[in-house]
């Protein structure tokens, strides 16, 4: 209980009562001290008892974890052609035939238009050894994003296709995504709220105590790793080199007990 305001009152009913009834005005001033000194007991009173107070929380971490499966694939890929100082036109109409050529493969292994995304061309001069030029190499990135995991992983790992047009391949990656991952969230931290609950009760029936309201609840950062991986981050993890995962996330709570 703040004790301060009732000191508050008692001054000023003191001091009005003093005013009406008191007849001796050299008294007064001692009054006035006397209040202080009440009031300033009570303060520090106050403030003492409530460093003495014990703080009845329990606070209390759940965890929740699921495996999942990915259901979207992105391929990432860029290819390059080399071409002496005097070929750069031909390069560039040559890489430009060689991409309409793989987008068509792609159309006829049954990739949809709308996942093929084709970036422009780019160059870069080649250099002999003391800074001649000597020729340009003409890069192009396409990036496929499908539902048809199977499909792509079948065209990404068959570089038949650019050895056959003398493409090199500079990056070709796959990277494994979930278009669900906000509603799994969700999941998850109820999941783990409903741990922490599991566990709160456990402590207080184990120690005779009565568990009160949660009072407050703190999210940690989401861990997406391959199953069985022990790769934590400070700041979340997200792992896309695995179509398989597995996704875990804490929850601190704190109760009234």
């Amino acid at each position: 209980m703040n004790l301060i305001p009732f000191a508050i009152i008692i001054a000023i009913i003191g001091l009005v009562v003093w005013e009406i009834f008191g007849e001796e005005k050299k008294l007064r001033p001692w009054l006035v001290a006397g209040l202080a000194f009440i009031i300033g007991m009570t303060v520090f009173g106050n403030y003492f008892l409530l460093s003495r107070k014990v703080d009845n929380k329990l606070r209390v971490v759940g965890y929740a974890s699921k495996n999942f499966e990915s259901d979207l694939v992105k391929w990432t890929l860029t290819v390059q052609k080399n071409t002496d100082v005097n070929g750069l036109m031909g390069a560039y109409t040559s890489m430009t035939a060689d991409m309409n050529s793989f987008k068509d493969l792609l159309l006829a292994a049954g990739i949809t238009e709308k996942d093929i995304n084709i970036q422009p061309p780019t160059s870069n001069p080649l250099f002999a050894e003391y800074g001649q030029i000597t020729g340009y190499s003409v890069n192009q990135t396409i990036y496929i994003l499908s539902s048809d995991i199977k499909k792509v992983e079948g065209l990404a790992l068959n570089p038949e296709f650019f050895a056959k047009r003398g493409l090199v391949l500079q990056q070709s990656s796959l990277a494994y995504l979930y278009s669900k991952l906000p509603e799994l969230k969700k999941q998850l931290l109820g999941e783990a709220t409903a741990d922490a609950l599991a566990r709160a009760r456990e402590i207080t029936s184990s120690a005779k105590a009565r568990l009160g309201k949660i009072k407050s609840a703190r999210a940690g950062v989401f861990q997406i790793t391959e199953p069985y991986s022990t790769d934590v981050s400070d700041y979340g993890f997200y792992n896309t080199n695995t179509r398989s995962k597995s996704i875990s996330v804490t929850v601190t709570t704190e109760f009234d007990i």
